[in-house]
């Protein structure tokens, strides 16, 4: 947890001339909100570096109030890196490939975006090599009841873990899947084969280290995982089943409840979310999504053999 001092010392990085609000956390173990602040004011690199070490810490940062367009989101999601986006472009929003809609709403028979998008627990785009290092959320408009975002943090929930199973769990890598987990979805039309050709398998650490904190979190995800290597497919899916089961029904988990002008910026690399149900026939959400691309991620015994100098 960040003391006064700290959160102070971050706040005091920003540009004098920004009033920033306090840090109100959102949970007693992660998350904060951020009132009487304007994204659009952040252009320095200082400023950058200084939200990143909070999302290190806090992974989670809801921006109240923001009056956003098209350019202001993706201008404020390239402040962090390279966008990537999503694999389902049909659903980009005109104009801006980057920008993914995430919405029930339809116009002139025209689905404005992804209405099924988000369902289950996952850390998003884990089936790339380079996975999302933060993903962003900009609500337009929101359902009038339900509609939360839940996120878990892994990050937590392994610090907790006993120190056996820890040893036991790092050295499994993990295969992602994005076809297989694409297939469990209903009523989707058959991927493309450029985007079949965009997501072939890969695999992650199961255990990775935070590039920013160093610490430690669990990586893994309910169906976007196909099976651990060196693992029996049945008994490796049950072991990452097992483990996200956990971890939701831990005390590490926070609801998020969309009102409009929100921004919401989490760190992939140690959370997972999801979304959930709305009225779809009578309510409204419109809700522009980005991602930035991050790195290969590194597991425990990768980090040890990089840590161990050559003798000279």
């Amino acid at each position: 947890m960040l003391d006064d001092a700290v959160c102070a010392g971050m706040n005091a990085g920003l540009e004098a001339s920004i009033e920033t609000g306090p840090l109100d956390d959102l949970t007693p173990f992660f998350g904060t909100r951020i009132s009487g602040f304007d994204v659009k004011a952040i252009r320095s690199s200082g400023e950058v570096t200084a939200l990143q070490r909070l999302l290190a810490e806090k992974q989670v940062v809801v921006f109240k109030d923001q009056d956003l367009g098209p350019d202001d989101v993706l201008g404020f999601t390239k402040l962090f890196g390279t966008p990537d986006p999503h694999v389902l472009s049909q659903f980009s929003l005109p104009g801006y490939r980057d920008i993914y809609v995430l919405s029930n709403i339809v116009e002139d028979g025209r689905h404005v975006g992804n209405r099924q998008e988000g369902f289950g627990w996952h850390t998003d785009l884990s089936y790339f090599a380079n996975p999302a290092a933060y993903t962003m959320l900009y609500a337009l408009e929101v359902p009038a009841a339900r509609g939360e975002t839940l996120f878990a943090s892994m990050q937590c929930f392994y610090r907790e873990m006993p120190e056996d199973e820890k040893a036991k769990l790092r050295p499994l890598t993990v295969k992602w899947n994005y076809e297989r987990m694409y297939s469990l979805r209903t009523n989707v039309p058959p991927l493309t084969d450029e985007q079949r050709a965009r997501t072939p398998e890969v695999t992650q650490p199961l255990v990775r280290i935070h590039p920013v904190s160093g610490r430690e979190s669990l990586y893994t995800s309910r169906d976007g995982c196909a099976g651990v290597h060196g693992m029996p497919e049945d008994e490796g899916l049950t072991l990452i089943r097992g483990l996200v089961q956990r971890i939701i029904d831990s005390p590490f988990t926070y609801a998020h409840r969309w009102e409009a002008r929100d921004l919401v910026i989490w760190d992939n690399r140690g959370l997972i979310h999801t979304a959930t149900d709305y009225d779809m026939e009578n309510d409204r959400r419109l809700i522009y999504r980005t991602s930035v691309r991050g790195e290969r991620p590194i597991g425990w015994s990768e980090h040890v053999r990089s840590a161990v100098k050559e003798p000279a």
